[in-house]
């Protein structure tokens, strides 16, 4: 069987190979993320009924808050309300108690939406019919409120209240009955009875009130003294104020019947919310377990699965090392080999799949190259050798032309251009460094009348033979040029006015011994300029020219030297137009 499986394996391909190891993998871990999936799926519905729970547990704690708050705004209102204005009291307890008494309607119904949307097992949704009865008692306070609010109205209400017209009949009758002691005595017991009754509240102390109102109507009947029509009046207002208190009586007993069915639905729905609070504390700790046990299991198969899967990875990765890596490597260092230059290796492989194709390719193309190989390398040196030679040729070239480029073709002197590099660093060098240098402007004399006379070939031979003079009685430091036509210029670095003038007359004194004794007589005139400041080359030699141009002045065949630059303000020290 193992041998079968071994043989099957091995007639694959890389790519069935591949595909099937990661078909594997890819089932494996499939598993696993199938799991995970599963077990945070049940994570999340656990974390959210946990987050649902806590909401209905905020509403019912909200829920409780606003009605401890309304409790309180009517305890207040009952308590202090007399003792403030009738419009103070409605504004301080009775309309924050409605407004508090809806938003407890509003809290009722998102609670209940809530519970609604809460899962059909769940124990808290069972409570819907508590929840109804919270939600009928708020309501049944608001309109307990509204009720008690219009009946502390008809009690208090300064314009129309029962208790101020009470006192106003009992003002009437102190001022109807004024002169008879008796009558205003029993007013004034009367009086007190009933402010006693509007702070305590107590029946008997009205119902004394009462009485004392029947006494003094019978004391105002029997007293023959009073006129009949006063009389008349008295009894009216007495009866009034039998009547008006008999309703302020039945106004305190509405009142307090409110009171009392307050109360007894405020004890009627605290132990719902009290049942209602540990209701979702239950549930949360519910679906906490649940989650946590999700995670286990979750947890437990995703490290099950990922066990097996770095299994099936570890026996994949054999496999695959056993037929493709390993060969690949073997591959690898023969084709280093190759690469090297020894082109004598080959490959044994084997296997029927792309690799031994390849190990085949790679045989004959190592033979291939050894072949070609063996006839490159003898054109290789051939046409390096070629190159070399075409190389040489070149470089010669190269160092000719850039001779060319800065010597003068005729003299084989410097020509202006290198004069300009060199005239343009010797500043450089003295602005840097304080040295000084000088130049020398040399002319020949009369050198169109040569050209004339002789020819341009003694011209020309003129030319080079003062080239030669120059050069060979100059510095190794001094740099010998053609300036242009029969002019010469010479650059003498570190050398001050009086070591340019002594080589200046050497120079004169030369040419006129190499001349001296042939028939072309040749003279120069030569312009000295030393370097004293100048910021442009083209400054120092307008000096150097002016001075040549003063000795051609002076009768040729001599040499004059420049003052300083800050001298120099002769307007004749350009070239003159007719020197020669």
């Amino acid at each position: 069987m193992t041998a079968r499986v071994s043989g099957a394996w091995d007639r694959l391909g890389i790519t069935a190979k591949l595909w099937l190891v990661f078909g594997v993998l890819f089932t494996m871990f499939s598993l696993a993320g199938a799991a995970a999936c599963v077990g945070l799926l049940v994570m999340r519905g656990a974390e959210n009924n946990i987050q649902d729970n806590m909401e209905i547990r905020a509403k019912i704690l909200e829920m409780e808050g606003k009605l401890e708050k309304s409790r309180r705004l009517y305890r207040d209102y009952l308590l202090l309300g007399p003792e403030l204005d009738f419009e103070a009291a409605r504004e301080r307890f009775c309309q924050p108690a409605l407004a508090e008494a809806a938003r407890l309607i509003a809290v009722c119904e998102d609670l209940r939406r809530l519970i609604a949307a809460a899962p059909p097992g769940s124990a808290i949704a069972r409570r819907n019919v508590d929840l109804t009865l919270f939600t009928s008692t708020a309501r049944r306070y608001s309109l307990v409120l509204l009720n008690e609010t219009g009946l502390y109205a008809r009690l208090y209400n300064p314009g129309d209240g029962q208790l101020p017209r009470l006192a106003g009949l009992t003002d009437q009758l102190g001022e109807a009955l004024q002169g008879s002691s008796d009558a205003t005595l029993l007013l004034r017991e009367m009086d007190i009875l009933e402010k006693r009754y509007e702070i305590t509240r107590q029946r008997p102390f009205m119902q004394s009130a009462l009485n004392k109102a029947a006494a003094l109507k019978r004391l105002v009947a029997a007293d023959k003294t009073v006129a009949p029509s006063r009389q008349a009046d008295v009894l009216g207002l007495l009866d009034a104020y039998a009547g008006l208190a008999d309703k302020v009586l039945e106004t305190v007993k509405d009142m307090q019947t409110n009171v009392h069915d307050f109360w007894l639905q405020s004890r009627a729905v605290d132990p719902i919310a009290e049942e209602l609070k540990q209701l979702s504390a239950s549930e949360v700790a519910r679906a906490r377990t649940r989650s946590v046990w999700a995670g286990r299991l979750a947890a437990g198969i995703l490290v099950a699965t990922a066990l097996l899967g770095l299994a099936c990875l570890a026996v994949a990765a054999r496999l695959l090392h056993a037929s493709i890596t390993s060969k690949i490597e073997t591959m690898t260092r023969h084709a280093e080999a190759v690469r090297a230059g020894h082109l004598d290796v080959f490959l044994q492989n084997g296997s029927s799949d792309e690799l031994g194709v390849l190990a085949g390719a790679f045989n004959a193309m190592t033979a291939r190259l050894k072949e070609m190989v063996d006839t490159l390398e003898d054109k290789v040196r051939l046409r390096t050798r070629e190159l070399a030679e075409k190389n040489s040729e070149l470089d010669a070239k190269n160092q000719e032309l850039a001779t060319l480029s800065l010597t003068d073709r005729l003299t084989g002197l410097c020509n202006r251009r290198k004069l300009d590099h060199a005239l343009e660093a010797e500043i450089r060098r003295a602005k840097r460094y304080g040295s000084v240098f000088s130049v020398i402007m040399v002319d020949l004399d009369h050198f169109k009348d040569i050209n004339d006379a002789y020819g341009h070939a003694t011209g020309d031979l003129v030319l080079v033979r003062t080239a030669d003079v120059l050069v060979g009685h100059t510095r190794e430091t001094d740099l010998v040029g053609r300036w242009g036509g029969e002019e010469f210029l010479i650059v003498c670095p570190e050398t001050d006015l009086r070591q340019t003038t002594v080589l200046a007359e050497h120079l004169r004194r030369e040419l006129g011994l190499v001349w001296g004794t042939d028939a072309v007589a040749v003279t120069a005139s030569f312009g000295l300029a030393v370097y004293s400041g100048d910021t442009h080359p083209s400054s120092l030699l307008a000096r150097a020219d002016a001075a040549l141009y003063r000795a051609k002045q002076a009768g040729r065949n001599r040499v004059a030297a420049a003052p300083d630059m800050q001298e120099a303000s002769d307007p004749e020290g350009g070239d003159a137009p007719g020197r020669v």
